[in-house]
């Protein structure tokens, strides 16, 4: 394995660490965690966030908390969930895309997903679900 890789897989560890509290420190800035995955109903760009969905039935705003959700260790600068992330009862609206941010009252946008819409139709108590695999952190 490269040192490039190596590396790779031990950011991708920190960054995904299934914590359920505490902070994370890369640079200067101070993430709190659990890291947290906000579902959009506009799509993400690099310069701003998408509009999250609005709170009602089982979405609460901050997105729904990855502790947890990625048990093992990164490979080949790649560690993907290994728990399926849903959201039950979830309320109308579109679901555009997603993206992670940390836990603070301001969250601090980590990463976005971006590109084309996923444009899914959500009715009012419909469960949405990121299967096994589906949400996977990458080097680049």
């Amino acid at each position: 394995m490269s040192k490039a890789t190596s590396f790779a897989n031990d950011c991708l560890d920190m960054y995904l660490n299934n914590g359920a509290s505490g902070t994370l420190t890369i640079g200067a800035t101070t993430y709190t965690l659990p890291i947290k995955l906000r579902f959009l109903s506009t799509v993400a760009t690099a310069g701003a966030s998408g509009t999250e969905w609005t709170t009602s039935g089982g979405y609460t705003a901050g997105g729904v908390s990855l502790a947890g959700s990625f048990g093992t260790a990164a490979s080949a600068a790649s560690k993907a969930n290994t728990v399926a992330i849903s959201v039950t009862n979830a309320p109308a609206q579109t679901w555009a895309d997603n993206e992670t941010v940390d836990s603070t009252g301001t969250p601090k946008r980590m990463v976005f997903r971006g590109g084309s819409s996923l444009a899914k139709t959500v009715n009012a108590g419909d469960t949405c679900v990121i299967a096994i695999s589906g949400l996977t952190g990458t080097e680049g």
